[in-house]
C-alpha cells in the first residue's frame, strides 16, 4: 500500500503538536509548581483538592474560634481569681468590723470600705473582651452589672441587666441569659424545628453573671408606701414574682383601700395565666405589702417578690416608693419562737418619732391543763397587736399582715423601731441584777497553720529557744504537721509534739515557747487562749441565772443557764446551753471547766452583760441575699445601723460563695485544657490536609524537570527529522 505525503504530514503534525503541548504543559507546571491550573485539566484531582481546601478552610475557622474562646476563658478565669481575692478581703473587713469595740462612726468607715469593694466587684464582672462583657450572657451591653443608691446616697441595690439580683432565683429568668456557642469542629448539631443546639457539639462562649455571682434571696416581699401614691397620677412598675416578670400600669386612687384594690386588679390580670395553672402569684395586703401566694392563697414560705419602677414604657409616670425587703431591711421582728409562755414582756416601740412602751404577755393555750400550759405564737401575736392598737390606735402599727408568725412589726409610710426599755417585772435595765461567771484564761504560743501554703514545696522555719527548726510544707495540713514533728526530732528535741492548733508541747506535755526565725521564710507565730469556767458551788449559786458570750471562730452566741446544786449539774447546764446555741458536739466543756470547739476552732468566753430579755425579745429581720455583691452591700448597711449580728451572719455566706467560686474557676481551667486539646487536634489535622493538598495540587520538581528534559529532547529530535518528512517547498527549488 502506498503511503501518501499527506498521510505522513498528518501523522508528523499530530505527534509534533502533542510533544509541543506536553512540553509546554510541563513548563507551566514547573513555573507554577502546580499539577493543574484549570479544573478541566484534572477533574478528579480538582474535585478532591476542592474538598481538601474546604476542610482546610473550616479547620482554620475552627482554630480561630478556639483562639478567641481561649482568650475569653483566660480573661474570665483571671477576673474570677480577682473576685476571689476581693471576697477574701471583704470577709476580713466584716470580721474586723464585728470584732471591734468602736462606735458607729468607726463602723461607718468599715461600711464605706465594703461599698467600695462591692463597686470593685461590679467593675471586675463588667470586664469586656473584644467589646463584649464576659459575664453579660448573650448581651453586648458593656455594663451588665450596675449599682443604684438609696435616698441617703449609699450604694444599696445591685442590678443585672436592669433587674435587681434578688428579684429572681432562677438565673435563666434574667434578660440575655441564653448561652452563646461557637463551632469548633466537633460536629455541631442544631435542631431545625426548635433551633436547639446540642451543647455537647459546640463550645460555650458566654457566662451568665447572675449564675456566677448568685441570684435570689431566702425570702422577699415588696413593701409599697401607700401614703406616697397620689390620686389621678399614673404609675408603671415591673413586678418580679415566681421568676416571672410582668409590667403593670395603674392610676392612683383617693384612699389606701382603693389603691390596694386597683393594684391587685392589675396584678391578677397580669398574672392570670399563673393563677389559671395553679402557680404562685403576687398579691398586695391592706398594708401595701406584695408577697407571693400559692393556689390556696397562702403566703409562700420562700417566695420572692420585687418591684421596680419602669421608666421606659411610661416615661411620664410617677415613681412608686417601694422597699424591696429581700435583703437587709430596717424592719424589726419579735422572736416569737424564743419567748417564754406566760411571761410579761415590755418593749419600746418608736413610730414616726413617737416612742411608747408596749407591755404584752407571751400567749398560752387557755384550754390546756393549767399546771402544764402550752405556748402559742398566734396568741402572742394577738396580745401584742392588741397592745399596739391600744397605744397607737387600731391599724396604725401591725405585725406582718401577710404572715403574722414572722413577727415583723410595720406601720404604713413610717419606720418602726424596737428598743429595750423596761424589761421584766417593772425593773429597768439598770436595776436588773446581772450574775457574773468566774472565767479564767491562759495563753500559749502557737504556729499559725493558716499562714503555711501547703504546696509540698515551700520551706518555713521558726525557733524553739536557740534552735532554728526548718521544715518543708506538705500537700495538706496533716502532712505539714508531720513534717514539723520530724524537723523537731531531727534537731534532737525528742518527745516534742504539735497538735492541730499549732501548739508545740515537750515530753512532759507542757506548751513550749516559740518565736519567728527572723528569716524571709519564717512562719507566723500567734497565741492560743484556753478558757476555763469555775464550776464549783462557791462560784455558781444554785438557782441563779448566768449569761455568757461565747465566740467560736467568727460565730458569736450568748448562752444562758441556771446554776445547779453541784459541779456536775453546772457542767451539764452549760453543755446544754452550748448545744442549743451551736449544735450538739460543736462546743464542749470538760470536767475541769475547759471550753473547746470541734475542728480546732478558737474559742473565746466572757460574761454577757446584755440582759437576757433584750436578746430574746426582738431582732432586725434577717434576710440574706444569694448574691455576694448584694450581700456585701447589705453587710455595709447593717454596720451603719450597728447590727453586728447580721453583718457577722454574712461571713459564712461569703465563705460559701467563695468556695462555689473556686469550683467555677476549676471548671474554667478544665475548659481551657479542652481548648488546648482541640487546638492540638486541629493543628494535626491541618498538617494532614496540607500533605494531602500537596499530593493533589503540587508537582514533584525533580520528576517534572526530568520529564521536561525528555519532552525537550523528543521535540528537538522531531525538528531534526522534519527535513526527511516535510516535502520541499517552491522556495527550495528556487534556491
Amino acid at each position: 500500500m502506498r503511503i501518501t505525503n499527506a498521510t505522513l504530514m498528518r501523522g508528523y503534525n499530530r505527534d509534533f503538536n502533542r510533544l509541543l503541548s506536553q512540553k509546554n504543559k510541563i513548563e507551566r507546571q514547573i513555573t507554577s509548581t502546580r499539577n493543574f491550573v484549570r479544573a478541566s485539566e484534572a477533574p478528579l484531582s480538582a474535585a478532591k483538592a476542592l474538598n481538601v481546601r474546604k476542610s482546610y478552610y473550616y479547620s482554620e475557622q475552627h482554630k480561630e474560634n478556639l483562639k478567641v474562646a481561649s482568650k475569653f476563658y483566660t480573661e474570665a478565669e483571671t477576673s474570677l481569681l480577682q473576685v476571689s481575692d476581693k471576697m477574701a478581703q471583704i470577709r476580713e473587713t466584716i470580721i474586723a468590723a464585728c470584732n471591734t469595740t468602736k462606735d458607729r462612726q468607726e463602723w461607718a468607715i468599715y461600711a464605706q470600705q465594703l461599698e467600695t469593694s462591692a463597686r470593685e466587684l461590679c467593675a471586675i464582672f463588667n470586664t469586656d473582651s473584644a467589646g463584649r462583657a464576659i459575664f453579660g450572657g448573650e448581651s453586648d451591653n458593656g455594663l451588665p452589672f450596675t449599682i443604684i443608691e438609696d435616698s441617703n446616697g449609699n450604694a444599696a441595690t445591685v442590678l443585672y441587666h436592669g433587674v435587681p439580683v434578688n428579684a429572681l432565683s432562677d438565673y435563666f429568668s434574667f434578660p440575655y441569659s441564653d448561652d452563646v456557642y461557637i463551632d469548633i469542629g466537633l460536629g455541631m448539631y442544631t435542631d431545625q424545628r426548635s433551633h436547639y443546639t446540642d451543647p455537647q457539639s459546640v463550645l460555650r462562649t458566654s457566662f451568665n453573671g447572675a449564675k456566677v455571682s448568685g441570684c435570689g434571696a431566702e425570702y422577699g416581699v415588696a413593701d409599697v408606701d401607700l401614703s406616697a401614691i397620689k390620686e389621678s397620677r399614673k404609675y408603671c412598675i415591673d413586678v418580679y414574682a415566681g421568676n416571672v416578670k410582668k409590667t403593670i400600669t395603674f392610676t392612683g386612687k383617693g384612699s389606701y383601700a382603693e389603691n390596694v384594690e386597683e393594684i391587685n386588679k392589675q396584678l391578677k390580670e397580669a398574672f392570670k395565666k399563673e393563677i389559671a395553672y395553679g402557680k404562685d402569684y403576687p398579691e398586695m395586703d391592706a398594708q401595701g405589702v406584695i408577697s407571693l401566694r400559692d393556689s390556696e392563697g397562702k403566703a409562700v414560705e420562700n417566695g420572692i417578690v420585687c418591684v421596680v419602677n419602669n421608666t421606659i414604657k411610661e416615661p411620664r409616670a410617677e415613681k412608686l416608693v417601694v422597699d424591696n425587703d429581700s435583703g437587709y431591711t430596717d424592719k424589726y421582728r419579735l422572736k416569737l419562737s424564743e419567748l417564754e409562755e406566760g411571761r410579761v414582756y415590755k418593749v419600746n416601740v418608736t413610730v414616726g418619732g413617737v416612742t411608747k412602751t408596749i407591755e404584752f404577755e407571751a400567749g398560752t393555750d387557755n384550754l390546756a391543763d393549767s399546771d402544764n400550759p402550752v405556748y402559742r405564737e398566734d396568741v402572742t401575736v394577738q396580745n401584742f397587736q392588741a397592745a399596739l392598737d391600744a397605744a397607737f390606735g387600731e391599724g396604725v402599727v401591725n405585725i406582718s399582715p401577710n404572715d403574722p408568725t414572722k413577727g415583723i412589726v410595720s406601720s404604713e409610710g413610717q419606720t418602726v423601731k424596737l428598743t429595750k426599755g423596761i424589761v421584766e417585772d417593772g425593773e429597768t435595765e439598770e436595776e436588773q441584777e446581772v450574775n457574773i461567771v468566774s472565767v479564767s484564761s491562759s495563753s500559749k504560743d502557737k504556729i499559725n497553720l493558716k499562714s503555711i501554703k501547703n504546696d509540698g514545696e515551700s520551706e518555713y522555719s521558726f525557733k524553739i529557744g536557740s534552735n532554728v527548726i526548718t521544715f518543708k510544707a506538705g500537700d495538706n495540713e496533716t502532712e505539714t504537721l508531720s513534717n514539723i514533728s520530724q524537723a523537731i526530732r531531727d534537731k534532737g528535741l525528742t518527745g516534742y509534739t504539735i497538735d492541730t492548733k499549732g501548739i508545740i508541747k515537750n515530753a512532759a506535755g507542757e506548751p513550749v515557747a516559740i518565736e519567728p526565725s527572723g528569716t524571709e521564710n519564717s512562719v507566723t507565730v500567734g497565741t492560743w487562749t484556753d478558757y476555763t469556767i469555775a464550776l464549783s458551788s462557791d462560784d455558781l449559786i444554785e438557782g441563779n441565772k448566768y449569761s455568757l458570750k461565747v465566740i467560736v471562730g467568727n460565730t458569736v452566741k450568748n448562752i444562758d443557764f441556771t446554776a445547779g446544786a453541784d459541779e456536775a449539774e453546772n457542767r451539764q447546764a452549760i453543755q446544754d446551753a452550748l448545744d442549743k446555741a451551736f449544735g450538739a458536739g460543736t462546743v464542749n466543756i470538760d470536767a475541769d471547766g475547759n471550753i473547746t470547739a470541734a475542728g480546732g476552732k478558737s474559742v473565746s468566753v466572757s460574761n454577757n452583760e446584755t440582759n437576757k430579755a433584750d436578746d430574746l425579745l426582738f431582732e432586725r429581720e434577717a434576710i440574706y441575699s444569694n448574691n455576694y455583691i448584694q450581700l456585701t452591700l447589705d453587710a455595709a448597711r447593717a454596720l451603719r445601723n450597728g447590727d453586728l449580728e447580721y453583718a457577722n451572719g454574712c461571713i459564712d455566706r461569703i465563705v460559701s460563695a467563695n468556695e462555689n467560686l473556686l469550683v467555677e474557676i476549676a471548671d474554667l481551667g478544665c475548659n481551657e485544657e479542652f481548648i488546648d486539646f482541640n487546638l492540638t487536634r486541629i493543628t494535626t489535622r491541618e498538617e494532614n490536609l496540607a500533605e494531602r493538598q500537596n499530593e493533589l495540587e503540587f508537582i514533584d520538581p525533580e520528576k517534572a524537570i526530568t520529564l521536561w528534559k525528555t519532552y525537550e529532547a523528543l521535540y528537538n529530535a522531531c525538528l531534526q527529522m522534519s527535513s526527511t518528512v516535510v516535502p520541499n517547498s517552491i522556495f527550495n527549488y528556487m534556491k
